[in-house]
């Protein structure tokens, strides 16, 4: 198989050194204030405690879980100005989000023995701790400074660590050692699909680059010993990486032009769904992240609410995928764009919707009846 590694240093993106499998350690930041690095230390304890897939933490890990929830809390008031300030990701401008809230959402459906949406809400929340990042950045946050994995997480672990604290290409090598583990293809099916999908991510997103992502999934085709299911997906997602590399650059595309585009590629990626759930996952992202630049453009607030409600719907079908925040955060910053619009009266409907389909997840009800009252 030809490794990641080879495929990313022929794009320039790594060092020689990755090639040991060693993992590359970001730059020394600038000092952070010691509240915000107090805050990225107890973010990152959550980080290596609520582990994929770990629905049996020890005692110990359940101390220090619920240890760093407070201490969270506490800093909660004192840090968001700061990230505030930082964030480049233009959906924070739109947020009424309360940390102290969501960590407290964490620490109810943890304290429950709901970990997989206790996980959940955690990812979304670094999405907006980490917002200092600009979203083609591929190194290390300036603002917030985290400390390395522990050495006791595995391949799967480390690289949605990375993926959570932004360091990209650390978490594209690490996913990459993961896949190389053959038992998984088979024996854990879904856990292989979701490294595949978020390895991908970070090529779509990230990069944004046809190429590079085309080049990874032949490589993974051609390693072979897959289920039919999977070896199907990956030629279809080949495919749609050929007919990407065909199309003019999505970059180059603007305001009403990147809407219509990202329209195309949503109602593609629906038919192709139809065949299977992940058939449209290419289409998806390249739309998501289409969407996501026009709301960093200098479109009008009625493109901008229109590309938030498309990206809160496709988001929906992008749950596993580290690199969004939660649907209803998309219908928000859309209503508060352009509250009283036609769009934000279908965010207001959307959302809802979403949150009868998903109903096993905390829904601030409070928050959606202020946020939709301005639809009125």
């Amino acid at each position: 198989m030809r490794t990641l590694f080879l495929i990313l240093a022929l794009a320039g993106g790594v060092q020689p050194a990755a090639a040991k499998n060693e993992t590359t350690k970001p730059e020394t930041a600038p000092a952070a204030r010691p509240t915000m690095q107090k805050y990225a230390e107890n973010v990152a304890i959550l980080l290596q405690n609520l582990r994929p897939f770990d629905d049996q933490p020890s005692q110990q890990q359940k101390q220090s879980v619920q240890q760093a929830l407070s201490t969270l809390k506490s800093l909660s008031h004192d840090v968001k100005p700061t990230l505030d300030l930082y964030a480049v990701d233009p959906i924070m401008r739109y947020l009424s989000l309360d940390l102290s809230h969501q960590f407290q959402k964490i620490n109810d459906a943890y304290t429950a023995g709901n970990y997989p949406y206790a996980r959940y809400v955690l990812r979304q929340t670094t999405q907006y701790c980490v917002g200092c990042h600009a979203a083609s950045s591929l190194k290390h946050s300036a603002t917030l400074v985290f400390k390395e994995p522990s050495g006791s997480m595995n391949e799967l672990e480390r690289a949605e660590y990375f993926t959570a604290t932004r360091r990209h290409e650390d978490a594209m090598l690490a996913y990459e050692r993961f896949l190389s583990d053959k038992k998984f293809k088979k024996s854990q099916p879904e856990l292989w699909e979701r490294a595949v999908q978020n390895l991908m991510s970070i090529t779509i997103r990230i990069r944004q680059d046809a190429s590079m992502t085309l080049e990874m999934i032949s490589a993974l085709l051609d390693e072979g010993g897959y289920t039919p299911q999977q070896t199907e997906m990956l030629q279809v997602w080949r495919t749609s990486a050929k007919g990407w590399q065909l199309d003019p650059p999505d970059k180059k595309l603007k305001g009403a032009e990147a809407l219509e585009k990202s329209r195309q590629l949503i109602s593609k990626a629906q038919k192709l769904s139809e065949r299977r759930h992940t058939f449209g996952f290419i289409e998806s992202m390249r739309a998501a992240s289409l969407l996501n630049d026009v709301a960093l453009g200098d479109s009008t607030d009625e493109v901008k609410a229109e590309a938030y409600l498309l990206t809160g719907q496709t988001s929906e079908n992008l749950r596993d995928v580290f690199l969004w925040m939660r649907p209803e955060a998309y219908y928000e910053a859309c209503i508060r764009i352009k509250p009283k619009s036609p769009t934000a009266k279908e965010c207001a409907k959307q959302w809802e919707f979403y949150q009868k389909n998903y109903p096993t997840e905390a829904w601030d009800k409070e928050k959606f009846q202020q946020v939709t009252e301005l639809t009125r």
